[in-house]
């Protein structure tokens, strides 16, 4: 996981200070992240860095999370749903346009 984070950070050129704004996640929380003091951060926190980097939040975790991920879960349709949901006009139109450039190859 902090591997991944950091190649990211590295490839963005950010620090975790401005990581930290970007995303709303406390710098404290993304230096144990990475540093490896937190082996199982809040699934909230990682998403918020994913959709930051514009990456799946599975891509962080590592092949663990990728292979629990491909187990099938009724309930992670529903739960992404709701959060799209709870999204402003705003902030849906700005995620859709970013969903529809990765699978159109433009991102």
């Amino acid at each position: 996981m902090s591997t991944e984070l950091a190649r990211l950070m590295e490839q963005e050129g950010i620090s975790q200070s401005a990581l930290s704004r970007a995303t709303g996640v406390p710098q404290p929380t993304i230096n144990r992240i990475l540093s490896q003091v937190t082996q199982d951060p809040r699934r909230d926190s990682m998403i918020s860095i994913a959709n930051y980097f514009g990456v799946a939040v599975e891509s962080l975790y590592g092949s663990s999370a990728t292979q629990k991920s491909t187990k099938k879960d009724p309930k992670a349709v529903e739960d992404v749903f709701n959060r799209i949901l709870g999204l402003s006009k705003a902030d849906r139109k700005a995620l859709f346009s970013q969903v529809a450039d990765k699978f159109n190859g433009d991102a």
